[in-house]
């Protein structure tokens, strides 16, 4: 709830003014009229079960703590079902803003803060069992009236214990001054504090924040020494702080107190080969390996493998123009029913029926991890549905629509002028069992080549991809589900495709091809309203693609490049998809391979993805117990397709099938059809030519 000025409080708080919000809660200034004196008063209005946990487990540990340099816990209360917790409050400035307007800070100052921190580390890492901090940075540490520093936001601090993980309880970072295991399953410790506390100092001497320690075991940035920055830094400081933000914690001090006596050495160095091995890549073991926290990896980013192609390739290089645009008069809903009109304002209508047949019931291959274990074929205790190796499909009395739809968007070249469109077709299970298209219907017509149409949540519209103004290149554009209504509603400098709408229908994600920097593309997440407004980037300090919404609206799955190799990464709705965290809880890139066009499915604990490997893509199925903050859990993957030629892959209304594109005939784009155990697969475009990128329609009323 929100607190306005002379709210009275549980009856002892009186509100003077707010101190700030976040995604999750506030904090107030407020009058406590018991003691008399001024306090802070922090809110939880997030209900979720972590939240809640997360923000008791900040007053527990408070409460605990009696440093000079630590705030006090003197009360905590819930009303309703928000969360109070009263505290010290510290006037002044944080050193975040003290930084941003003043810029580097003097060495006789760091030096005292620095020293008055580490006292409060250590108190905290000494505690039985030691407590952590884990979101050290400038805007976490406030200054006194008289100038002393003081540790505050203890959010996402915890307590350490034999198997605490990050994958465990409260996760969160902030890229620059966190650790590299704090982004993965990597243990956190005291050893994580010592980095963060070592990037603070050194963005408060340099007044530039550290190169993100993710971005450096990618490979993609180096760690410059601040005394490179700053000349008037001295060795001994400059290299204490390197050895403190060296990637694997085994490398960095025992313990705060050590890095301070560094600090205060004027004969500390490191050795030139150390220095190296810090500012430039990661050290790898024999096996590959770079190794973080607790026994925790990180995968090898020592290869140079290419960037695998994909279908946004195809359509980087279309040639954009911009033509006449012709309404076309086709009401989708209307084509659903047999004995519509189909010549329509020179719309092609099929010469025949094109009749598919399915020739083969095997199931979907699991990924297997040990090639001497037996390969089990699709588990009974996993929602892989019908149909099973034993199964065929019967026929029945009048076709049925597949999917529950059977409807597919989809882009082709088939129309007389060769350009693509976005077209639709019908998909039909017939009465001998046989899969087959129909009903073929061209929505668009302008010039330019189209590509990727998704549906809206309620099968209203249709987001896709065209040409833009001259010299903007390709932007995102929406029309009604018959093809009228044709806005772009991006309209930016820059290429911009894999559009995805939120669940809600009010947010419609997307990639940005911001520009190229060497051989590494640079792409950034955006999100835009459906009508064209409020327009935001969210991605900030990495390179990140191809987003997919859970059905809930909850997780925004994407992919994050490094180094030519590109993992699976997520954000959540919990604090607005403001941070990325590592999503397989396996490893901190975790184990799904070289991946691309993830497709959250609308039913079910599922996905679908393209694994890229030497010989080419397939369309992998996942299936997993549930996904949490920290990542997903107890993935399980399914290998659908091998011929080395899918990508693609889209889920139908009642999550039984799946679309995809596929190149295994001849090399021409064809739009395929499976079951979510792989088979059979059908050919539904069967013609020389582009048809990709296809996309089910969805049931109005299932949003």
């Amino acid at each position: 709830m929100e607190l306005k000025p002379e709210t009275i409080l549980h009856e002892r708080y009186q509100i003077i003014k707010k101190l700030g919000q976040g995604g999750m809660g506030a904090v107030y200034l407020a009058w406590d009229e018991t003691l008399e004196t001024q306090v802070a008063v922090k809110s939880n209005f997030n209900p979720a079960s972590e939240s809640v946990d997360q923000f008791l487990r900040e007053a527990q540990l408070l409460a605990a703590l009696r440093h000079q340099s630590l705030p006090r816990v003197t009360d905590y209360f819930v009303i309703g079902e928000e969360q109070f917790l009263v505290m010290d409050y510290i006037p002044g400035d944080d050193l975040g803003l003290k930084l941003k307007e003043e810029g580097r800070q003097k060495l006789e100052d760091v030096h005292r803060w620095t020293s008055q921190l580490v006292s409060a580390l250590s108190y905290m890492h000494s505690q039985d069992p030691p407590v952590t901090h884990r979101d050290i940075k400038p805007a976490n540490i406030k200054l006194t009236a008289e100038g002393d520093a003081i540790l505050v936001d203890f959010g996402i601090a915890k307590v350490a214990s034999v198997q605490s993980q990050t994958a465990t309880g409260a996760s969160g970072y902030t890229p620059g001054y966190a650790p590299p295991e704090q982004y993965g399953q990597g243990r956190t410790g005291p050893f994580s504090d010592q980095f963060s506390l070592a990037a603070t100092i050194y963005a408060l001497l340099t007044s530039k924040k550290p190169a993100d320690s993710i971005q450096r075991v990618m490979g993609k940035a180096g760690l410059t020494p601040p005394k490179a920055i700053n000349p008037a830094v001295p060795q001994n400081i400059s290299d204490a702080l390197l050895k403190a933000m060296s990637l694997q914690p085994g490398e960095r001090f025992t313990s705060v107190s050590e890095f301070q006596a560094a600090i205060e050495d004027p004969e500390f160095r490191l050795d030139d080969q150390k220095r190296e091995n810090i500012t430039s890549v990661p050290l790898h073991d024999p096996a590959g390996k770079t190794r973080v926290a607790g026994g925790s990896e990180l995968a090898s980013i020592a290869g140079s493998t290419q960037r695998k192609k994909r279908t946004r390739n195809i359509i980087i290089g279309i040639i954009a123009g911009v033509g006449a645009i012709f309404l076309c008069v086709v009401v989708v809903l209307l084509l659903l029913l047999p004995g519509s009109p189909l010549n329509i304002i020179g719309l092609r209508a099929p010469t025949h029926t094109e009749t598919l047949v399915i020739l083969s019931t095997d199931t979907a291959t699991p990924r297997a991890t040990d090639t001497s274990a037996p390969i089990v074929i699709a588990p009974s205790d996993t929602p892989l549905p019908e149909p099973t190796a034993t199964q065929t499909l019967l026929p029945t009395a009048t076709p049925e629509l597949v999917g529950e739809s059977g409807v597919v968007a989809f882009a082709s070249d088939r129309g007389p002028d060769g350009i693509v469109q976005i077209w639709t077709m019908r998909v039909l299970s017939g009465q001998d069992g046989q899969i087959y298209s129909d009903l073929f219907t061209q929505l668009t017509f302008d010039e330019g080549d189209k590509d990727q149409p998704v549906w809206s949540p309620d099968g209203s519209q249709i987001a896709y991809v065209a040409p833009g103004g001259e010299g903007k290149g390709l932007d995102i554009w929406v029309m009604d589900a018959d093809g009228s209504n044709q806005q772009n509603i991006t309209n930016h400098i820059g290429d911009e495709y894999d559009p995805v709408w939120m669940p809600d229908g009010s947010m419609i994600a997307f990639t940005h091809h911001l520009r190229d920097e060497g051989s590494v593309p640079i792409y950034a997440l955006t999100w835009i309203r459906p009508d064209g407004t409020q327009r935001e980037r969210l991605s900030v300090d990495f390179v990140e693609w191809d987003p997919t919404f859970s059905p809930d609206g909850d997780w925004l799955l994407y992919v994050i490049s490094a180094k030519s190799h590109d993992y699976f990464y997520f954000r959540g709705a919990f604090d607005g998809f403001a941070s990325p965290r590592g999503f397989d809880l396996r490893a901190i890139f975790g184990e799904f391979g070289e991946v691309s066009d993830p497709a959250w499915a609308p039913v079910g604990d599922q996905f679908a993805y393209t694994e890229h490997t030497s010989l080419g893509e397939n369309i992998v199925l996942v299936t997993y117990n549930e996904v949490q903050v920290n990542g997903v859990h107890l993935p399980v993957e399914y290998i659908l397709t091998d011929t080395n030629a899918e990508s693609d892959a889209a889920w139908s209304p009642d999550g039984h099938w799946l679309t995809f594109t596929s190149t295994r005939d001849d090399g021409d784009s064809e739009v395929y059809l499976m079951t979510t155990t792989g088979r059979p697969q059908v050919n539904l475009t069967v013609r020389e030519g582009v048809d990709r990128s296809p996309d089910w329609m969805p049931v109005p009323g299932n949003e």
